[in-house]
């Protein structure tokens, strides 16, 4: 798949999000990368980077925007068909925003991220 195509499947993925949790995005980028950092005994497929909105004060303001990567080569290779990439774009999208919102890793798998 195309890093353009990509991106699309990011947005389509967004567009699932309930409205509830989309509004309260702010000063946060998407981006896609070929390929992730090394990590031993894993595939990394999405890194949020930034400070999440629970440990966020009243005036706390970041300078750069939050930012999700997502790792193209990561996800297609978990993925057997376009369907499964379009699925696994989508939870890693959401798993990376649940960061975001503050969740820790255990309550995002325990929901299935």
């Amino acid at each position: 798949m195309r890093i353009k195509e990509f991106e699309l499947e990011i947005e389509k993925a967004l567009k699932t999000i309930p409205a509830e949790f989309t509004e309260k995005l702010k000063n946060i980028e998407i981006v896609v990368e070929e390929t992730a950092p090394e990590k031993k005994g894993s595939i990394l497929l999405g890194l949020y980077h930034g400070v999440p909105l629970s440990k966020r004060g009243a005036v706390f303001e970041p300078v750069f925007p939050d930012k999700i990567t997502l790792y193209k080569k990561s996800i297609e290779k978990i993925s057997r068909t376009p369907e499964e990439i379009q699925n696994n774009i989508r939870d890693t999208v959401i798993h990376e925003l649940a960061h975001y919102f503050g969740m820790e890793e255990k309550e995002i798998r325990k929901r299935g991220y």
